[in-house]
């Protein structure tokens, strides 16, 4: 038997979703474009603000105010709506998210921010991306006009944004919210990306013909760039021993 909702006296929640079996729900950039419009559209319907979000390649973090105890038909459309257009453009059927999203309440407004920071550090967390640099989260709306975030509770209990900021960045490993850990693929994707970026290739390995001295030259770039040596050998292939040269 499910276990009762625990309801919030005033309206705050963090809400996690993921994939069913912790498959994809965005294969490319559109889906989470796709998303947003989605999330923006039954935010106003439901009459539920969004305070930060933060979109990861097979889960999704919310922190909401739910204004008028929407908060279960809110999410059941979001989910539906959006697993149909997903099923229909990658010509699946069946389930796409797991069948009952995960909720906890926020009590106060300590908890209020430290959620946020959680959420906004989620990519961070996944060895997807720092924070400032991922596109996919609330993160720049404290700068950037973004219609569909409330920021006005966070920028208030700070001086200025940087303060802000340096709070978001701030290390707290302590720290426990519900979440979906990411998958060794989503991990594996994420260093391959980096690596061909960092050696503007199409292919996270070296080309052959390299003398010595550029072989050792491009691994100390994605040394430099903080890859372990295993993740390097994972990928590229290439023994360690060759990489411990790089320094």
């Amino acid at each position: 038997m499910r276990k009762p909702r625990e309801r919030s006296k005033n309206g705050f929640y963090h809400v996690c979703m993921r994939g069913v079996n912790r498959q994809d729900i965005f294969l490319e950039q559109e889906d989470k474009k796709i998303f947003l419009k989605f999330l923006e559209k039954y935010s106003v319907k439901y009459k539920v603000e969004i305070h930060s979000y933060s979109l990861l390649n097979n889960h999704i973090h919310l922190e909401i105010k739910d204004i008028n105890q929407n908060i279960s038909i809110f999410m059941q459309c979001l989910c539906s709506v959006y697993a149909r257009y997903f099923n229909f453009k990658y010509d699946r059927i069946g389930h796409l998210f797991q069948e009952r999203y995960a909720s906890e309440v926020i009590k106060n407004e300590s908890q209020y921010l430290c959620v946020l920071r959680y959420i906004l550090q989620n990519p961070v967390k996944a060895g997807i991306s720092k924070t400032y640099n991922y596109k996919w989260s609330s993160y720049s709306s404290y700068v950037k006009k973004n219609p569909l975030v409330i920021t006005a509770i966070a920028i208030k209990a700070f001086k200025n944004t940087n303060q802000l900021y340096n709070f978001i960045e701030e290390q707290n490993n302590h720290e426990t919210f519900v979440d979906i850990k990411p998958t060794r693929r989503e991990k594996e994707q994420f260093y391959i990306e980096k690596i061909k970026r960092l050696w503007m290739s199409k292919t996270p390995y070296l080309e052959p013909g390299l003398s010595r001295k550029e072989m050792v030259n491009k691994l100390s770039l994605l040394r430099k760039n903080n890859i372990s040596i295993s993740t390097i050998s994972r990928i590229t292939g290439i023994p360690r021993y060759l990489i411990n040269l790089a320094k």
